[in-house]
């Protein structure tokens, strides 16, 4: 009995899954391993290092500045709990948090790999497309660090598993894990939440429209992740306080929408200068020298002598014409509702800054720009999978439709939000894990003389 287990298990792992998820696990492991103590890439990822160092204590309470929400503090001990684990036995606070990033990415793709549909786009598969998303430098990055992201892709992809698995079988297990996903989402960044069921809902109408039938899953699937708000009353109310606010700095009085334009404040002393140009190449220069394995790969292929000469450049007088000008150049005004062509703007700004082989205003938003061009590839695919769509070359439901609007509704509201180009560029990845979303939900006609009625909506 024990070598038949090892005989059928041993295909499972010579699989292209199982490779890929290693070979991703590894990488990020080696990536923490060798950037230890660095945090220069996200200096926010310190503030959640500080909560998980505390969170597990009695009188704990969620500092204003963190990113997570208030009454959610039970919610995130049981979130972070194999980070707790892994602490307990002699894991530092830093590769506990980091680790659980890693799994959880792990796990996302995972999810998306089962969830992936039989589609070609471009002349490659979708599961082709899920792949290489997680090996763009940024996205990698992202889901290799202590911050948020992790887990709210994990949420992401985890609420669209969990609808698939209510439209084929409603189980108990279903039924828990749509709630759960979504009562992640909602504490890890409430307005995707709001966004999701905005989506949802838009999807329920679309398909009562056309199909005169929206079946009772579907009714189902909304009412569930409608719950998280009843389990997290003091989250909810924010939502409505600061969606009022939105909507009256975005619509009724668009003028107290704040300017996003710093200026620098002169001083007394003209010849001082501060970091300009972004402060990244200022931090990762410092924390390499005090990281053994990184000053001596440094010193080796002389990359410390390029970083110190950028940071040094990158140094400007305060109060000079040329730092208000590089503060400007790294913001952008955010868009308002009555004014259509900003938002339009604000799209663009979201989607393509930075911009390849110009100044973007900081040394690694110019490094971060040759990316793009992987980045224009999954703009591409979310443009075919709408044509495709509109034109009924893929089947309606419920998941795609929201899907959808979803990724739609996240550009349109980036214009709306987004003031720094270097945030917006973090952001970004949460647009991609949606057109991942959509590559697995998406599914082709299965023939040409397919009825242009909707079916399978629930």
């Amino acid at each position: 009995m024990q070598y038949s287990g090892r005989q059928n298990f041993s295909p499972h792992l010579k699989s292209f899954n199982a490779k890929i998820l290693l070979s991703l696990s590894g990488l990020h492991l080696l990536f923490i391993v060798l950037f230890d103590k660095v945090t220069a890439f996200a200096p926010d990822e310190n503030g959640y290092l500080a909560v998980f160092k505390n969170l597990y204590k009695s009188n704990f309470l969620l500092p204003d500045e963190t990113g997570w929400q208030e009454g959610s503090i039970n919610a995130l001990r049981v979130i972070y709990l194999p980070a707790k684990v892994l602490n307990f036995i002699g894991f530092s606070d830093f590769y506990s948090v980091r680790m659980l990033t890693i799994f959880y990415s792990t796990l996302t793709l995972f999810i998306l790999l089962r969830l992936s549909s039989d589609i070609c786009i471009l002349g490659r598969s979708a599961k082709f497309w899920i792949v290489s998303a997680f090996f763009i430098p940024s996205y990698f990055l992202w889901t290799s660090i202590g911050l948020r992201e992790g887990f709210l892709f994990l949420a992401l992809v985890g609420i669209f598993y969990s609808m698939r698995a209510i439209t084929s079988s409603i189980t108990l297990a279903s039924l828990l894990l749509i709630l759960a996903f979504a009562s992640l989402l909602l504490i890890s960044k409430p307005y995707l939440y709001i966004l999701l069921i905005f989506a949802l809902l838009a999807a329920l109408v679309t398909i009562c429209v056309l199909a005169k039938n929206t079946g009772s899953n579907s009714i189902r699937i909304v009412a569930l992740c409608l719950i998280p708000l009843v389990l997290f009353p003091t989250i909810s109310k924010n939502i409505v306080i600061s969606g009022r606010n939105f909507i009256e700095v975005k619509l009724i009085n668009p003028t107290s929408n704040p300017t996003s334009n710093p200026t620098s404040n002169p001083t007394s002393n003209p010849t001082q200068e501060v970091a300009g140009r972004g402060q990244t190449i200022h931090d990762l220069n410092i924390q390499i020298k005090n990281n053994p394995i990184l000053k001596w790969v440094s010193e080796v292929t002389q990359i410390d002598s390029i970083l110190e000469s950028k940071s040094q450049s990158s140094y400007l007088p305060v109060g000079s014409e040329e730092l208000t000008n590089n503060a400007k150049q790294l913001q952008t005004q955010a868009a308002t509702l009555n004014d259509p062509i900003s938002v339009v703007k604000g799209a663009f700004n979201f989607l393509f800054v930075p911009i390849p082989f110009l100044d973007n205003g900081s040394f690694f938003l110019n490094a971060q720009s040759y990316e793009s061009f992987a980045w224009y590839f999954y703009y591409i695919l979310l443009l075919l999978m709408i044509m495709g769509l509109l034109r009924s070359r893929y089947e309606l439901n419920l998941q795609s439709l929201t899907a959808t609007y979803f990724s739609l509704g996240f550009i349109i509201q980036s214009a709306l939000v987004e003031t720094n180009d270097g945030t917006s560029v973090r952001h970004r990845s949460i647009l991609l894990i949606r057109i991942l979303i959509m590559l697995t939900t998406i599914r082709q006609k299965k023939s040409k003389n397919y009825s242009t009625k909707v079916h399978n909506l629930h």
